[in-house]
């Protein structure tokens, strides 16, 4: 019977022992090593200031996992400048797959090159999250399992705008602009599905080319036609100009108002006065009305980056925070094969509310807010003198 103790004491031992041995070997084998994930966006060009942003935003949540030690290897970041273009974000998309230590991508803020590399991503079975790009047809079951999508569609944008300047404002003579690219198209779309919806027939349209700056023909059809509002569903580029071209054309007794890609400090460069009550949608909720919001704001201000927030900064730190997630329900070695399911199956609560997706890669956390420029600067609807009715849209 002690011969028995002794050998079953042994016994225990020496698996004790291979216990540490593999612990040990699994803790050196995860040690120094390397995960990347790809981001893609405008960093450069006439999108900058929004890409660049999001840049930092999706850099510092990655940052700030590494200096946590929560994570058994350490995280890169490959950054790629896609300017707005669909051939350059194809090839940067190239890049990122062909990088074996890749498991999953974020991006875009321009749905142009979303689309255009979404193929690329299927192709080499690594996983895309959205960021930035609204297109509604970019999350699909054709895009399954490999495309989701963390920010709100081009649709889903429009209706709460829709529903303050058509149901609240009551505006009905609509003279609606857009480009003709992937996300002037769809936001054409969308806010005149929100008209058909509700018996208006536009007076005028015009889609013009993207990248357009002599939208002199557009005012002049606009100053003719009587319209009482001006829709502009395109980025900041052709939206401030339009507002510009407007004011001094002297076409200022209108409501002017569009979507999120003209949400940004660059709009403010066509002056304080002609870009005064230009009123936009933007995703997501008034960061500093909330904790979580304003310690991001308060973590990105300390890295004293030269871009200010933008209307999809935040999207795209929380677009990192998912794929952070993802990967610690992957373990200690986590591939772009067991990091489909992960985002797909993921539950994230950070500064945007808590992120779970749909059937199609989705986003089911679906939040926005209207802003208006008010003295040379962007301001929460809510919170500004149009609300209070201290100052009136024109068009009444």
């Amino acid at each position: 019977m002690a011969r028995k103790r002794k050998s079953l004491l042994l016994f225990l031992v020496l698996l004790l022992v291979l216990v540490m041995i593999v612990s040990a070997c699994d803790q050196n084998a995860t040690k120094g090593k390397v995960v990347k994930i790809g981001f893609l966006g405008p960093i450069t060009g006439g999108d900058a200031a929004e890409g660049a942003a999001a840049r930092n935003a999706f850099q510092l949540a990655i940052d700030q996992a590494n200096a946590s030690g929560k994570y058994p290897y350490t995280i890169k970041v490959i950054s790629v400048d896609d300017q707005s273009t669909e051939n350059v974000a194809v090839s940067g998309a190239q890049q990122i797959v062909s990088d074996p230590l890749v498991v999953a991508a974020s991006g875009f803020w321009n749905s142009g090159p979303a689309a255009a590399s979404i193929p690329v991503f299927k192709e080499a079975e690594i996983p895309l999250l959205i960021w930035g790009a609204i297109r509604e047809s970019l999350t699909s079951p054709d895009n399954m399992p490999w495309i989701t999508r963390s920010a709100p569609t081009d649709k889903q944008e429009n209706i709460p705008l829709a529903s303050m300047v058509l149901d609240e404002m009551g505006y009905k003579d609509w003279f609606v602009v857009s480009d003709v690219g992937s996300y002037g198209s769809g936001n054409f779309e969308a806010f005149s599905g929100e008209l058909a919806a509700r018996g208006i027939t536009p007076i005028g349209s015009e889609q013009v080319p993207e990248g357009a700056t002599d939208l002199s023909a557009v005012v002049q059809k606009i100053k003719s036609s009587g319209a009482k509002a001006v829709y502009c569903g395109s980025t900041v580029g052709i939206g401030s100009q339009l507002k510009r071209q407007l004011f001094d054309a002297g076409v200022t007794d209108v409501l002017f108002c569009g979507i999120s890609g003209m949400k940004t400090e660059d709009f403010l460069k066509i002056g304080n006065t002609a870009a005064e009550g230009a009123l936009v949608v933007s995703p997501g909720v008034i960061l500093d009305e909330a904790e979580a919001g304003r310690k991001f704001i308060a973590d990105y201000q300390a890295e004293g980056f030269s871009e200010p927030i933008g209307a999809y900064t935040p999207y795209a730190y929380e677009a990192a925070l998912i794929l952070l997630n993802a990967l610690s329900a992957c373990g200690n070695n986590p591939t772009a094969e067991t990091m489909v399911n992960a985002i797909l199956n993921s539950k994230t609560t950070g500064i945007m509310g808590t992120t779970t997706f749909n059937e199609i890669g989705q986003t089911t956390n679906v939040a926005a807010y209207l802003n208006v420029i008010e003295d040379g600067a962007w301001i929460p609807y809510q919170n500004s003198a149009y609300a209070s009715g201290a100052r009136s849209f024109g068009g009444k």
